[in-house]
């Protein structure tokens, strides 16, 4: 089977490599913008005048608009255009109901990554990262890429640069796992509860940090836009975050790999994450109740990153030859494991829970997982099989991904 990979090298460009990537940046930002508005009033025009708009189409478009524009031009062509593509592949997800409406970007907030899409044109050798235009990056290769490399990405995290680099590995048919299922009940206080009792405590790294990012954005705030203090002052605020943001991904890191590797099937929540943590302010006419607990409780689910631990435990269970369960979450808390009744009595506290039909009595966050349990366990045996295309054997096969448009020969710099 064939499996992506990452692999990221922090770099270290001399000032004048930073001095081009920030003015490629700002190119790409413009060119997203340009094309992102001409979809937007094509799509205003009625439907007699309204013509269809592609990314192949708009990548024929920048021949003339890089001769119009030297400092576009000094971007390489195929960076442009595979900023083309991820608009359109935005486009895509939006008409397919799985994302919003793509947004423009704007200066000092919405950065755009340089991706170069042909392996040929980009390489990783001891110490650097050789990319189009730029030449040779020092780069801290910590460790070889092992795989047929798809795309080089140049990305900026505060005053930092790292290089994302894409690989495609043929790796052998996992066996099917024969390791005991588990199934996990994702929580505030306790950030996962096991079947098995096990725990893995909420780290809360984002409610250590607030008083220190709380002062450093305060700071940000008082300083004259524009000014040198004011770029300082954001960075440090930017490194904050920063550090909050690792921690929570090491903390993710470690819990998935734990049950990617001692079970072959795991069972967690079909969470609606953005409807759980939507605002509860209401309107002018209504306005809503308890709004400023409310608003705490959104900043806990976001920071818990529920929606991130499931995509790390699907890429580390699958090539061991494991399974990732999802099965809805509904009234699980209030369900006794042990006779199946469905009473919100039962639910004494927080963390107690008892039967009120046949006196069960267990920690809350446990019996739910054990719930969840019986419910992935229960879908699982009348599941149908399943093909190797991706579909059910009685019906259509899946889509794999969005359609990509055919960019054609290489484009050189």
């Amino acid at each position: 089977m064939k499996v992506r990979r990452g692999f990221k090298y922090r770099l270290y460009p001399t000032p004048e490599q930073v001095a081009r990537i920030e003015a490629w940046e700002n190119a790409l930002r413009f060119l997203w913008n340009l094309a992102h508005g001409q979809r937007v009033a094509m799509g205003r025009r009625c439907r007699v005048d309204r013509k269809r708009i592609t990314a192949f189409g708009q990548i024929n478009e920048l021949t003339e608009l890089r001769a119009m524009l030297p400092w576009l031009a000094d971007v390489p062509r195929n960076v442009c255009a595979q900023m083309l593509v991820e608009l359109d592949e935005a486009w895509q997800r939006y008409f397919n109901g799985s994302s919003g409406t793509p947004l423009f970007k704007a200066k000092g907030h919405d950065r755009a990554a340089m991706a170069e899409p042909h392996p040929q044109s980009f390489r990783a050798e001891s110490g650097a990262i050789i990319f189009p235009k730029l030449g040779r990056i020092p780069a801290v290769i910590h460790r070889p890429i092992v795989g047929k490399p798809k795309q080089c990405a140049i990305v900026r995290d505060g005053d930092q640069w790292f290089a994302c680099v894409t690989v495609e590995q043929e790796i052998a048919d996992p066996a099917p796992s024969t390791l005991p299922p588990v199934a996990l009940d994702m929580g505030i206080t306790r950030l996962i509860t096991d079947s098995n009792g096990g725990v893995v405590e909420n780290p809360r790294h984002a409610a250590k940090m607030q008083p220190r990012l709380t002062r450093a954005q305060r700071t940000v705030a008082r300083r004259k836009k524009g000014s040198k203090n004011h770029a300082k002052a954001k960075l440090k605020a930017a490194r904050l975050q920063r550090k909050v943001r690792r921690q929570r991904e090491h903390a993710l890191h470690v819990a998935s790999h734990h049950y990617a590797k001692s079970h072959g099937t795991v069972i967690v929540e079909a969470l609606n994450i953005t409807g759980m943590s939507k605002s509860a302010r209401g309107t002018v006419d209504a306005p809503g109740v308890n709004v400023a607990a409310k608003r705490g409780l959104n900043r806990e689910i976001q920071r818990a990153g529920w929606g991130r631990f499931v995509t790390m435990l699907k890429y580390k269970a699958i090539p061991l030859g494991g399974r990732v369960v999802e099965v809805p979450p509904h009234h699980s808390s209030q369900t006794c494991s042990a006779c199946g009744c469905v009473d919100s009595e039962s639910r004494r506290s927080q963390a107690s829970f008892v039967c009120t039909a046949c006196g069960h009595a267990d920690n809350a966050d446990v019996n739910a997982a054990r719930v969840l349990l019986v419910r992935g366990l229960s879908k699982i045996a009348v599941e149908t099989t399943v093909t190797v295309c991706g579909g059910f054997a009685t019906g259509r096969p899946a889509k794999q991904k969005l359609r990509v448009v055919r960019r054609g020969p290489v484009a050189r710099s």
